[in-house]
Order: structure tokens, then sequence, then C-alpha cells
């Protein structure tokens, strides 16, 4: 385990979305603080606004791989690269995972929660897989930059 992935599951177990999490293992990288980066992402947490929709873990990613190139990325002349890289994640999370769907990844029904997030509890991180999706979405974005480089 690499040092962002370890710090991103550390995150996760503090209290973190799984956003959160991945984005702030890698807020340096993508020129955020900490707090900017868990700001930016605290809506996307619970499949976004606890809507069970696309996890967490993996719009973390989306986000690490769009501000990758110091904000090029932004450029209309760079989106391709970036979308091109988002797909590739999309496919080997998918691969991994067989969705990107919360809910179906917390084996629950898609349909709007309470806003309230659940307690962070022994119980709550013990009853879910998200730790290990946090891990994987990070493991990924360590594979591919890896090949970046």
């Amino acid at each position: 385990m690499t040092a962002r992935e370890e710090k991103a599951v550390a995150f996760f177990n503090s209290g973190d979305n799984c956003a959160q999490a991945v984005i702030k293992a890698y807020c340096d990288l993508v020129g955020l603080t900490e707090k900017q980066a868990a700001l930016v992402s605290v809506g996307f947490g619970g499949g976004i606004g606890r809507l069970r929709g696309n996890c967490g873990a993996f719009s973390g990613a989306v986000m690490v791989m769009g501000a990758l190139d110091d904000g090029d990325g932004a450029s209309a002349e760079r989106r391709a690269e970036v979308y091109a890289r988002v797909q590739r994640m999309h496919s080997m999370f998918i691969d991994r995972w067989g969705t990107i769907n919360c809910a179906a990844l917390l084996d629950r029904v898609e349909q709007p929660e309470s806003p309230v997030p659940e307690a962070r509890t022994p119980e709550y991180y013990a009853a879910r897989p998200c730790a290990r999706i946090v891990l994987s979405a990070c493991h990924i974005i360590e594979e591919m930059l890896a090949e970046k480089a």
C-alpha cells in the first residue's frame, strides 16, 4: 500500500466521506490544501449527497484525474485527455467492483437517504466495504500515475 493509499483509508476511517478521503490523499498533487479538498468534495459523499448514486470514492478519483495537469485539463483543448483518463479509470473500477453505483456497492436500494450521515462507529465501518473501495480507487489512481510517469 502506498503512502497516499494509507492516507486515504486513514481519512475515511477518521470520519471523512469517501470522496473527501480520496481527494485529500492527493491534494498536494492537485494544488489544493486538505481543507479545500474536503470542501469541494463534501457533497459527493453517500453517492452524491446521500442519494446513493455515483460512488464517492470514484467521484473523488474523477476530481483527481481532472486536476492533474495544473489546471490545464479544464481548457477545451485538454478536456479530451481528461475524459480519456476518466473513461479508463471507470473501466478499471468497473472491472474491480462491477459498478460505480453507491447503492449497489452497499447492497442497498438507490434512493435518497436522510441527509444526516450515520454515526461513525466501529459497527459502521465493519458493515460496509467503503474503506476497501477508497483503497481501490487510490490504487487505480496510482496505477495511472505510474503509467504517466
